[in-house]
């Protein structure tokens, strides 16, 4: 059995659902073992990736009974959440990926909002529809941190040496002196294989990076200074790869 193939646009029709006790996926309007679809040694990937679904992660497939049901050789690449009647994609990926544990989706986590220990206080009062906060701010403040306002999150798009300016207007009156409170968006990972061809390798699809056509790890996450990041790693470097409508396609940035 190889390692890997070059189709990333495998049939993928229908839905599933998993019993993680057995490792039997059961479909529903499915065409498992058909030409074109589903074959024992993909990878079949459970969910849907971007566009505000759910992603549940990877599992190679070592058996299929019927155009309806196979199985899975282990959850280890999966979050670990109930899957059940959602939508998957078939990948000929390296399944060597699925045992490695820094792919496994158990890992993947969303940014999340903290509250700075830090705090600013106003040095000039500052009406409401002003983006502009007057303040020494603290050193520990970054662009892209938030300023918390009437209920609001307010991105600071710039920091000078006495003044702070925001990416949109305060809807509450800040009076001098008053204790201003920061908030920043830390954590945040994600890493999956991707399938990329020859046309769009070099655009990274929408990161403005550079990944290699072939198969690719893709990691993105969220720095300690709440910066995007992306890293890319070329697992197999080829020509070739079929893409399309029924692949995982280009992440969408988490």
């Amino acid at each position: 059995m190889a390692l890997w193939g070059n189709n990333d646009n495998k049939g993928s029709g229908g839905t599933v659902s998993l019993d993680y006790a057995t490792g039997v996926v059961t479909g529903t309007g499915t065409t498992f073992g058909q030409v074109g679809a589903a074959a024992t040694g993909d990878v079949i990937r459970f969910g849907i990736r971007g566009g505000g679904g759910t992603y549940f992660g990877d599992a190679v497939i070592i058996g299929i009974t019927s155009a309806t049901s196979l199985t899975i050789g282990s959850t280890s690449g999966l979050s670990g959440a109930a899957i059940a009647g959602t939508s998957f994609y078939i990948s000929e990926l390296p399944k060597y990926t699925i045992l490695d544990s820094t792919y496994s989706n158990a890992n993947d986590s969303a940014q999340t909002l903290i509250t700075l220990s830090v705090t600013g206080t106003a040095t000039t009062s500052a009406g409401i529809g002003t983006n502009i906060i007057s303040l020494v701010p603290p050193s520990e403040l970054i662009v892209g941190d938030l300023v918390a306002n009437g209920g609001s999150d307010i991105a600071i798009i710039s920091i000078a040496k006495r003044t702070v300016s925001l990416a949109s207007t305060i809807s509450v009156g800040i009076a001098t002196g008053d204790t201003l409170t920061f908030k920043r968006y830390v954590d945040g990972y994600d890493k999956q294989v991707y399938g990329i061809s020859t046309t769009t390798e070099y655009a990274a699809s929408g990161y403005g990076g550079y990944a290699h056509a072939g198969w690719v790890g893709v990691t993105t996450y969220v720095d300690c200074q709440g910066n995007f990041r992306v890293k890319t790693e070329t697992l197999v470097a080829m020509s070739g790869i079929t893409t399309g409508t029924d692949g995982i396609l280009y992440p969408t940035p988490v």
